[in-house]
Formats: C-alpha cells, structure tokens, sequence
C-alpha cells in the first residue's frame, strides 16, 4: 500500500478521534506539547551555558528562550486551556492579517476581480474573529476543528496519487 493512503487513514482515524472524543484528545495534545517544549527548554538552557564563555549575547538569549519554553510547557501540561487560548491568539493574528490585506486590496487593487477577492479576504478576516473567540472560550471548539482538519486533509491523502504532485 501506498505510503500517502497510509497517513491518509491514520489522519482520518485520529480526526474522528478528535471529534469523538474533543476532551481526551485536547488533553494528549496539550501533554504531548507541554512535554516538547519542557526538552526543548531544557537542551536550549544547556546549550546556552555550553555557548557563554564564546558568546555571551547568544547564549544568554538562548536561556531565556530556554526558560519561556519551560514555562510554555508548564502551562500546557497543568493548564489544558493554554492549547486553546495559543490557537485563539493565532486566529486573531490571521483574522488582523487578512482584514488589513482585504482593505489594502479594496483601496489599490485594479479592476473589478481584484476588488472582489479583496472583499472576500476581508469577510475571512472578519469571520476569523469570530473563530477566535470560539476558541479561547471553548477549547473543544479547537479540538473539533483539528478533527475535521485532519479528516479532509487525510482524505486528500487518499484521494490524490504521487504522480499528481
């Protein structure tokens, strides 16, 4: 079997559990981070004391980074909102982003097409508020999202073939 059907599958298997089961899945989510980013924390830290005799700048900045990632892991494992309120963050970025390109288009793009994706980016960037306020208020709305994510991207994976890309 094709190695591409194979992700497609376990995608599909782990977004339906996403969506079955929203609580659990968050939880493994937020350990599985809070866990990478505690090493990753810890290997910056040890590596920026390795570094301070040669580069003091760098190797202070690489424990501070050390030390936000030890906090940032901290926060995931013993306080699972932290997922949610990340990807709500996130989607006020994106939402900001977009709502500044959609007006940037409105006002200089040339001709009629140009103007209507530019609304249409805008009426994304504005329903990418409302996305993040979902999120920050409801982390199951984050796990539920990342199951459907992960079932369309997994049917993707098995409806396309190597040769397409």
């Amino acid at each position: 079997m094709d190695s591409r059907k194979i992700v497609g599958i376990i995608f599909i298997i782990l977004g339906l559990l996403f969506i079955v089961s929203p609580l659990t899945s968050l939880i493994a989510v937020s350990l599985v981070a809070g866990i990478s980013l505690i090493a990753f924390g810890l290997m910056t830290i040890i590596d920026g004391f390795s570094l301070f005799s040669r580069m003091a700048g760098i190797s202070g900045l690489k424990i501070v980074l050390g030390i936000l990632a030890l906090i940032l892991g901290a926060l995931f494992i013993f306080h699972i909102d932290a997922l949610s309120f990340i990807v709500g963050f996130q989607f006020y970025l994106i939402s900001f982003v977009l709502i500044f390109i959609g007006i940037v288009g409105l006002i200089s793009a040339p001709g009629t097409q140009a103007k209507v994706i530019s609304l249409l980016i805008l009426i994304m960037g504005i329903i990418t508020i409302f996305l993040a306020a979902f999120s920050i208020a409801n982390p199951l709305f984050v796990a539920i999202l990342v199951g459907i994510s992960l079932i369309l991207e997994g049917v993707s994976f098995l409806l396309t073939s190597p040769e397409d890309y």
